[in-house]
């Protein structure tokens, strides 16, 4: 009986193993990265740095981020202790991602099935090859995840006890202030009663809707008390265009290249097994989760990353039959064994590295280059103010001054839901009052900034130690090289 179970277990270990050095090296590759990996990075890192400043980070004098205020105030905790170094940002949020694994791997596999903890880890931690890398990035993400997820939990064990339910709402509400979409799990509750409990309990419904109206109430009271956080949580967000063909675009991929979906949902219906509790809580989470992620990458500058909370019910599912596949499996004959493990090996590997060709480039991706230290020299030594709005970190680490974030701007005042054609007023003003601007010709074309510096009198200017650098100089008169 050992060696039928060993036998149909040789090619999901072969499978692991292989899948365990795809999700290795996408941490190797960002944790050894310096720079900012996105434009996105550095400007969310100087709302970090204002906060440990003393200053606001929601106010109407210039535009924050469209995450909620927890990303901030983590990221401000992390620079602290490391200074404005995006490398620890990204490695703290990365130990968050790894903390998301395994927490789900152990809370889906119990103490029944505690020799599958590994392998449901290592499945959580590959979603990452899925969601353009974004457990190696200093994005909320994973962190709304895990408290989303850690807040459903406890609803579901809490009982008829005040303070577990009281702590579960506050999670809820934690994940909503780290990223708007995590509100989501807050409706799981509430479908998992209307969906499974019989008969249905009036009661039970209403205090199923319990997480979703305090996160209701909560964006209410921020709407009258903090009209500058309800306009980058809420109305800014909203303002964006959706393009309802890639949130359909978007669920046929996932349908089509994680087979592992179906193989789930054969073992829970297939053989006309009771679904237990918690397999209908998941489907219950993949009702809620799998539609609000498409519709979030349906968004204009949507990503993959928007289709992780989708990916992690649907991988928990699985994860989740493990143990009856199988058994499944190591009922069968000899060769039926072999071939139904080497099937189960390879939709396995497919449903996590169908799209890792097209992802490749983004694991590689750099904001900026190697100048970059070079760079923050020379805006040090120039005579003269001097901006960078693709990237403030550059003048606060030259200069210890904050300056607004062209792309915090541009998304702030999107015009029929995407970027404005002209640079914002208020950022058009702070350009007109500096004498030297630094232009970072890398990862996303901002025509809007170049059109306006050439219309205002700017002219690139050579600096021989930036070269062939991403980073350009711009100065109001030709120069052949700054002020040494």
């Amino acid at each position: 009986m050992t060696n039928r179970f060993e036998c149909s277990r040789l090619p999901l270990l072969v499978a692991v193993a292989l899948l365990g050095f795809a999700t290795l090296f996408p941490f190797a590759i960002r944790l050894a990265e310096p720079l900012a990996i996105s434009p996105w990075e550095p400007a969310l890192s100087m709302e970090a740095v204002r906060l440990n400043a003393g200053l606001p980070i929601y106010e109407t004098a210039h535009a924050t981020h469209m995450y909620g205020p927890v990303l901030t105030i983590v990221l401000a905790a992390i620079f602290q202790v490391a200074g404005l170094s995006l490398l620890a940002a990204r490695a703290v949020f990365s130990l968050i991602g790894i903390a998301l694994a395994a927490f789900l791997s152990a809370t889906i596999c119990g103490r029944a099935n505690r020799t599958f903890w590994p392998a449901g880890f290592l499945l959580f931690l590959a979603i990452n090859l899925r969601t353009n890398f974004i457990f190696t990035s200093a994005q909320p993400d994973c962190l709304a995840a895990l408290l989303g997820t850690a807040g459903l939990l406890l609803w579901i064990r809490r009982g008829d006890k005040l303070l577990p339910t009281v702590c579960s709402v506050a999670l809820f509400v934690g994940a909503a202030l780290t990223k708007q979409t995590a509100a989501a799990f807050a409706l799981i509750p509430a479908l998992h009663v209307i969906w499974w409990e019989r008969p249905l309990s009036t009661k039970r419904a209403a205090h199923s809707l319990v997480p979703a109206a305090s996160i209701a109430l909560l964006f209410v009271a921020i709407r009258f008390g903090w009209p500058a956080m309800f306009e980058a949580m809420v109305t800014v967000p909203a303002s964006i265009k959706v393009y309802p063909d890639r949130a359909f675009a978007a669920l046929a991929v996932l349908f089509l290249t994680f087979p592992i979906l179906f193989i789930a949902l054969a073992s829970i219906f297939g053989r006309g097994r009771r679904v237990d509790s918690t397999n209908q809580w998941i489907c219950s989470a993949i009702v809620v989760l799998v539609p609000v992620s498409a519709w979030t990458i349906a968004k204009s500058g949507g990503g993959l990353n928007s289709l992780l909370f989708g990916y992690l019910a649907v991988t928990a599912l699985f994860v989740s039959q493990l143990p009856f596949i199988l058994r499944w499996i190591n009922e069968l004959s000899r060769n039926r064994r072999l071939w139904a493990a080497s099937l189960l090996a390879v939709s396995i590997l497919f449903s996590f590295l169908a799209q890792l060709r097209a992802s490749l480039p983004v694991l590689f991706l750099q904001y900026g280059d190697a100048k970059y230290a070079s760079v923050i020299q020379l805006v040090a030594r120039l005579p003269a103010p001097v901006l960078c709005p693709q990237d403030p970190t550059i003048t606060y680490k030259a200069r210890k001054r904050f300056e607004r974030s062209l792309f915090f701007e541009l998304d702030t005042h999107a015009l029929d839901g995407n970027w404005p054609e002209e640079l914002p007023a208020a950022l058009q003003e702070e350009v007109r009052r500096a004498a030297f601007v630094i232009e970072v010709n890398k990862f996303i074309p901002v025509p809007q900034l170049s059109r306006f510096l050439t219309a205002s009198g700017f002219q690139r200017t050579p600096v021989p130690e930036l070269g062939e650098s991403a980073y350009v100089l711009w100065s109001r008169s030709v120069r052949s090289s700054p002020a040494p």
